[in-house]
């Protein structure tokens, strides 16, 4: 009868341990996960990094002029009208990724939106090439 007791009490102080330690692992589980909420999801950025790195190739983003003397001695290398449409479009991208740096917009509304921006540059890829 002694022999019962002791496995009985045994027992219940071993099961009474379990449930402390599920109830401290749950705790620190919903504090990791209410954590990462605020955390974008990777493949999101990734996604984000190559669009922006696509725009800056196509809209040749560093050869944008620093100032109006600048710009005013390349007009001669460009088409007006297309070159025009590229720099709007450069100053787009700048504005969008100053709306996102800022906290303006959440990053699947800049995902969204570089790839109107993306698309738009695609469909005039042809006008953005310096005319030789």
């Amino acid at each position: 009868m002694d022999v019962f007791f002791f496995f009985l009490v045994a027992g219940v102080t071993i099961i009474v341990l379990i449930l402390k330690f599920d109830k401290k692992q749950a705790v620190k589980v919903k504090a990791v996960l209410r954590e990462s909420r605020s955390v974008p999801p990777m493949f999101l950025l990734k996604s984000t990094e190559h669009k922006i790195e696509a725009l800056k190739v196509t809209l040749r983003f560093d050869d944008v002029p620093q100032n109006m003397a600048a710009a005013a001695s390349m007009a001669s290398l460009y088409n007006n009208k297309s070159e025009s449409l590229r720099l709007s479009k450069v100053q787009e991208l700048k504005l969008l990724s100053a709306k996102y740096n800022n906290g303006q917009i959440s990053i699947e509304a800049y995902n969204a939106k570089l790839d109107e921006l993306l698309d738009v540059v695609h469909q005039h890829s042809g006008e953005f090439v310096m005319a030789g």
